[in-house]
């Protein structure tokens, strides 16, 4: 049939019409829409807007400052963009491979470069930040600079509002200059060896190695240009080098000059820990013969259908915007460490090959995420939590102990308790089974018995005196308090996982561990507090002081410390005399003052209500004991309170540091309705949801409905619960409950009903 031109243009425009009316409903209709990616990029939030795809290794993103997450919302220029960065992040490292495009046709002929001195106004009218894509506008609107990633790679594209040459500026001397570092003397990151080469008009790569907050991070890149090279000049020891096309050095950088007639340059860059021809062949799998626009829009794709995952209903934008964006901060963890021939450098530097499972050893926070970032993802992404168990194990083949944790692949020690254990339980009683249970029993035993786990802190940890005394004296370790709590709590894990296998002898033993956060509480005062290697207890004593990592508490005092039994909460409350006296400890620790005492007080205390800190992980479950001493009423005030005071959808909206997602983890668990209080239970802890509907829908095929009738501003308490039409008389459901699907209903009432 023969068809006019005119007629096929029509069709033809009206086909192209369609499809953006298609994808136009579709971004209506995508919960992308509500992420807030500035929310947390201000106070401590460490939060950066990166382009990132759920639980890549690629976190592509605008730095603003060399240290922290590398971007804060304070700042007033930017220092370039660079390719690693730790969103969300405590401790701070990485900022690895950073470029940085110049005004056009303002090639640099200075003798010497050094980092940092080209940088570029900031507005934040001109920025632009969604699930995997992130945009600014830099000299006077001279240049946009657009940024996506796929899973390994991390695409820019710099269009200038005018053709000619186009310098940009390669940095591998640029890294973060404050790392949580565990050498004294690499307390800024560290460039051992780096190297550039340009192989071809289109192409350069190299490497950059520094020591840090682990030592000898190994990251490989390999970078292609849309136009060919012009001119490459290396800087050598910040002086300019004629005629080089290769460097290695500790302090290398490059100017790149492209001659544009359309004022575009898009530059593609892949990173892996294994090789520049590692970096090569991820940038091939995932790149080849896509456009830019196409990678954004499949980035994009993979957070609408992980956003998509939890629905919920409300008029409120900013309570959607609160949620969705802590649902996207959890999800860009685990962090993606194999290539795509799933090779990785693994803790002993040293390159392996999984059997086909992804490795998400890139960063590894337990001491954080143990507590509801690793349960959410075993509810919502099993089979990433199934690769995250196996990555665990693969991680103790290599260094003869479970993570504790672990950055770019390296063990560092950090922190307290060997976390690991809950969150390999947690897994196996959400149905997470598929790996070798076996192998798993005799990683975790091995690590909770380690007389030695590495260097942190000055000294040499382990478990020796915990296991010789029953609790860690305080005359031989820092931290000794955090330290016995959190290993008793640890091998109530163990004991639970070996009782789930049918291993009756290592669930006793571990069971009757897991009590020995009796030996460092001083029922005279009801308090944990150090106590020496002769069973004295230390003084002076002052349960309001803190001196960050230097006294018996991990970023705490002795109020918030003392109600880290997550795990046997009847047995503090005998402790303490009784449920009523620790509804009325609990009372104390909400109502008393927020002053704190100590010269060197940790900035990790912060989102205080009377003592409790939300804004740091060891109290996060505890909001949730007053079901356990009879009193959900009090549970739910304080959810309530939390929820709505203690987030908001501004940069300053996160009251402490997102740490890899914990923070919003609480938030999307404790919104919902229902919180992991012991992560080893198989139970979750009823609060008071914050919506009047939400709905999970579960991998495997069946939805969870949370509802709440009555619900209001003033009607924050439960009234009754009905699980599948059956009141509940009882203040928690299970994991099996959840993951069966069904419908969750509270009827909720106002504060004169109680």
């Amino acid at each position: 049939m023969y068809i006019s031109s005119s007629s096929f243009s029509y069709r033809l425009l009206s086909g192209l019409l369609f499809c953006l009316l298609i994808a136009c409903r579709n971004e209506a209709d995508s919960n992308n829409q509500y992420v807030n990616k500035w929310i947390g990029t201000g106070l401590e939030g460490r939060v950066a807007p990166v382009a990132s795809v759920p639980f890549g290794m690629m976190q592509i993103g605008a730095d603003t400052r060399p240290y922290g997450a590398g971007y804060h919302y304070d700042d007033p220029s930017i220092l370039g963009f660079s390719h690693l960065h730790k969103s969300g992040g405590g401790c701070a490292d990485f900022l690895d491979i950073l470029f940085m495009p110049l005004p056009l046709n303002s090639g640099m002929t200075d003798e010497e470069l050094y980092s940092k001195q080209y940088q570029a106004v900031l507005s934040h009218k001109d920025e632009k930040a969604e699930p995997g894509y992130y945009s600014v506008g830099l000299y006077d609107k001279q240049l946009t600079v657009e940024l996506t990633a796929s899973r390994r790679c991390g695409l820019q594209r710099y269009t200038y509002a005018s053709e000619g040459e186009i310098p940009v500026i390669v940095d591998l001397k640029y890294g973060s200059e404050s790392a949580c570092t565990i050498q004294s003397e690499h307390d800024v990151d560290t460039v051992y060896a780096s190297a550039f080469e340009w192989i071809d008009p289109y192409t350069v790569r190299g490497y950059r190695c520094s020591n840090g907050w682990t030592p000898g991070q190994q990251v490989y890149f390999y970078s292609t240009f849309s136009s060919p090279i012009k001119e490459c000049v290396l800087y050598v020891d910040d002086r300019r080098m004629e005629g080089m096309t290769s460097a290695e050095g500790t302090n290398i950088k490059a100017l790149l000059t492209f001659e544009s007639n359309t004022g575009e340059l898009e530059v593609r860059t892949a990173l892996s820990s294994v090789d520049t021809q590692g970096a090569a062949k991820n940038l091939w799998a995932e790149t080849k013969n896509k456009t830019f626009d196409a990678i954004r829009e499949e980035a994009a794709g993979k957070w609408h259908d992980v956003l998509g995952q939890i629905e919920i209903e409300t008029t409120d934008r900013k309570k959607k915007e609160l949620f969705y964006t802590s649902l996207h901060n959890v999800m860009l963890y685990p962090f993606l460490f194999s290539d795509v021939d799933h090779c990785f450098r693994g803790p002993d530097w040293l390159v392996h090959q999984t059997d086909g499972f992804d490795y998400y050893g890139g960063v590894i926070g337990f001491w954080d995420t143990f507590r509801a970032a690793c349960p959410l993802l075993s509810v919502l992404h099993p089979e990433v939590a199934e690769d995250y168990v196996k990555t665990l194990l693969e991680h103790y083949k290599y260094a003869g102990q479970l993570p504790i944790w672990t950055l770019w692949g390296i063990e560092n020690y950090q922190m307290t308790g060997i976390h690991s254990l809950p969150v390999i339980t947690n897994a196996y009683l959400n149905g997470i089974i598929g790996f070798d249970t076996e192998l798993a029993l005799k990683a975790m035993t091995e690590s909770a018995m380690k007389d030695t786990c590495g260097y942190s802190m000055g000294y040499f940890v382990g478990l020796e005196n915990y296991r010789k005394y029953g609790y860690v004296p305080c005359d031989m370790e820092m931290e000794s308090v955090a330290r016995t709590l959190e290993y008793a709590f640890d091998d109530r894990a163990l004991a639970r996982f070996a009782e789930q296998i049918g291993r009756s002898e290592e669930a006793a033993y571990f069971n009757e561990q897991s009590f020995n956060y009796k030996n460092v509480f001083d029922t005279d005062i009801c308090f944990v507090r150090g106590k020496t290697k002769e069973g004295k207890w230390r003084t002076p004593f002052a349960p309001l002081a803190s001196s960050h990592r230097k006294d018996d508490y991990c970023e705490g005092n002795a109020w918030q410390w003392s109600f880290f039994v997550p795990h046997d909460v009847e047995g503090l409350a005998a402790l303490v005399g009784g449920k009523e006296r620790l509804a009325a400890r609990l009372d104390s620790l909400f109502t008393m003052s927020s002053a704190l005492e100590g010269d060197d007080v940790s900035g990790d205390i912060s989102g205080l209500i009377g003592q409790y800190a939300h804004g740091n992980e060891p109290g996060h479950h505890t909001i949730y004991m007053y079901n356990k001493v009879g009193q959900p009423y009090k549970t739910q005030k304080y959810v309530n309170q939390v929820l709505t005071t203690l987030y908001n959808n501004t940069p300053d909206g996160i009251c402490g540091n997102e740490d890899t997602g914990q923070m919003s983890a609480w938030y999307v668990f404790s919104a919902l309705g229902f919180y992991p209080m012991d992560p080893v239970s198989g139970q979750y802890e009823l609060g008071a949801p914050l919506f009047e509907y939400a709905k999970i829908k579960l991998p495997s095929g069946t939805d969870f409905i949370i509802k709440a009738r009555n619900l209001s501003d003033s009607n924050i308490y439960v009234d009754k619960v009905f699980l599948n039409g059956e009141e509940l008389k009882r203040t928690y459901i299970t994991f099996e409950e959840v993951l069966q699907g069904g419908e969750l209903v509270f009827e909720m009432k106002g504060e004169d009903m109680i």
